[in-house]
Order: C-alpha cells, then sequence, then structure tokens
C-alpha cells in the first residue's frame, strides 16, 4: 500500500534578496520613474509654473501642439526618418548576413570588421561622419570632385534636401552591425535540409531566398524591425544633434530634436514636457509589439 507524499510547500524568501534588489528600485524610481511622472505633471501646467504652486491648465499644451505646424513637420520628419534608416539598415545587414553565411576565405576576419561601428561611441560617430562631410573639407566631396562625379561640393549637412538623408547614412552605419548579426543567427538556424529539399525540387537560387529564406527568418525580421523602429524613432539623439543640431531650417528637427529645442533653447519646459509624453506614449507602444512578438517567438 502506497502513502500519498505530502504536499510541497514553497519555498521561502527572505529578507536578504528584498534587500539586496532595494538598491536597484530606488534607482529606478529615482533616475526613471521620478522623471516620467515630474514630465507628465509638468505637461498639465501653465507656463512658469513651479513645484508647489497650482497651474493645473489640463490637456492645452496637447492640443496646442495637435495645431501646430511645427510639430507636424517634425512628426513628418521623425516618420520618414525612421523609415528610411530602418529600411537601409534591414537591407545591407540582411545583405552582410548573407554573405557571412556562406563559406569564404577570412570570414571571421571581415565578420570582425562589420561589428566595428557598433562598437563606437555615438559622439564619434557623429563627429567623424560630419567631417567626412563637411561641405569645404570634407573628404567625400573632394574624392566626388577629383573622380569628376560632381563640378562643386555638395551641402550634405548645410542643404534641407540632403541633410536629412545624410544624418541617416551615419545612423545606418551605426546600426546596420546589430542587423547582421541578429539576421545571421537567423540564418543559421534554417535546416539546410530544407534547402536541399527546394533544390531536388528544381527552385533556382531565387526561388530558394524567396520561399525558403525569407519565411525562415520571418519572426526575426518582425522583431527586428521593431526593434531598429524604436532605436530610430526616440533613441538615436546624439548623431542628428551633433551633426545637424536639427537644422538647416529644421530640416533635420525630428521629435526629440525639437524636444530639446524646446526646452533648453526656447525654455518652454511645459510644452517640451507635452511633447515628452507623446514620444514615450508612441514608443512604449512600439517596444509592448516588440516584446509580445519577442515572447511569441520564444514560446
Amino acid at each position: 500500500m502506497t502513502t500519498a507524499a505530502p504536499p510541497r510547500r514553497a519555498p521561502r524568501i527572505g529578507t536578504l534578496p528584498l534587500v539586496l534588489l532595494l538598491p536597484v528600485v530606488v534607482c529606478i524610481a529615482v533616475f526613471y520613474a521620478g522623471p516620467i511622472l515630474f514630465a507628465i505633471w509638468s505637461s498639465l501646467q501653465r507656463e512658469g509654473t513651479t513645484i508647489g504652486e497650482s497651474g493645473f491648465v489640463g490637456a492645452a499644451h496637447y492640443l496646442s501642439l495637435f495645431g501646430d505646424r511645427r510639430f507636424h513637420n517634425s512628426a513628418f520628419i521623425t516618420l520618414v526618418f525612421t523609415v528610411g534608416v530602418v529600411a537601409a539598415t534591414y537591407a545591407i545587414g540582411l545583405g552582410l548576413a548573407l554573405l557571412l553565411n556562406r563559406g569564404f576565405l577570412g570570414r571571421r576576419i571581415v565578420g570582425g570588421l562589420l561589428i566595428i561601428p557598433w562598437t563606437m561611441p555615438l559622439v564619434v560617430v557623429a563627429v567623424v561622419w560630419g567631417w567626412l562631410l563637411d561641405y569645404q573639407f570634407g573628404i567625400l566631396n573632394y574624392l566626388l570632385e577629383r573622380w569628376g562625379i560632381i563640378d562643386k561640393p555638395i551641402g550634405w549637412l548645410t542643404d534641407p534636401d540632403m541633410a536629412l538623408w545624410s544624418v541617416g547614412a551615419a545612423n545606418v552605419w551605426r546600426l546596420f552591425p546589430l542587423a547582421m548579426v541578429t539576421l545571421l543567427a537567423a540564418l543559421k538556424s534554417i535546416p539546410q535540409e530544407l534547402y536541399e529539399a527546394a533544390e531536388v525540387d528544381g527552385a533556382n537560387r531565387r526561388q530558394s531566398f524567396l520561399y525558403v529564406t525569407l519565411p525562415g527568418i520571418r519572426s526575426t525580421t518582425v522583431a527586428l524591425v521593431l526593434l531598429l523602429a524604436i532605436w530610430a524613432f526616440g533613441r538615436i539623439f546624439t548623431i542628428v544633434f551633433v551633426m545637424a543640431g536639427g537644422g538647416p531650417a529644421g530640416a533635420t528637427e525630428t521629435l526629440v530634436i525639437q524636444i530639446y529645442l524646446e526646452a533648453f533653447r526656447y525654455f518652454r519646459m511645459e510644452r517640451a514636457s507635452a511633447l515628452g509624453v507623446i514620444t514615450l506614449v508612441i514608443s512604449a507602444a512600439l517596444t509592448l509589439v516588440y516584446l509580445k512578438v519577442s515572447r511569441d517567438r520564444t514560446a
């Protein structure tokens, strides 16, 4: 006759782990939750309100922004910048991942060199690209003129029609290693038997790419595109600001740049807070979608 095993008790959590976590919780509350709550409070106050005063104006700043042509322009620039950077970064990353997935002499060395842009500080990337694209002394204009491609220097950072694409190119150069490594890992996970079966069925390289490779990396592609969109939308401030500062004539004034200018150039903190809350909500929505996709991939 067998006896039932006694029920297992859940292990007790002592106070030591909670004490060890306390500094992290305090830091998160002070440096993350605190500024967010203050920004929300400030966005609902009239301009010039200090802590302790009552200057509640509700959604007045938000309504003012939605009717502001400058806000519409910044939102459009942010959308164009995000879509362009994500598309170019993914295309370059996929192309290099396909290259590195094939066996050739020196593949590891090439792969190591291609990762270098991701390891460089953002300020260094911005300064170096600013030198390369300088109107008068930039090496890019010098080479293009010497090779006879252009007759006069191009204002990569001074022409409103070129500035956004120039800072976008610098951001793509900084981000493509992330896409390359992520997609290379996804390509490695595709079973080789699928390619062999496609070859037996008479598929050429283009068909194998369309019907084996792309479906095999679909879930990784969705997660990667969302991650790149989060970076391009709300995280990449340094390169754009150092290279162009929102100019010329507002051509590179994305939402994060406009937040900075409103707060520290025009000293309209309440308006900047409202912009920050709007940007935070959009970034949070993208982040939630990214987390859901990542969880579905691992499920």
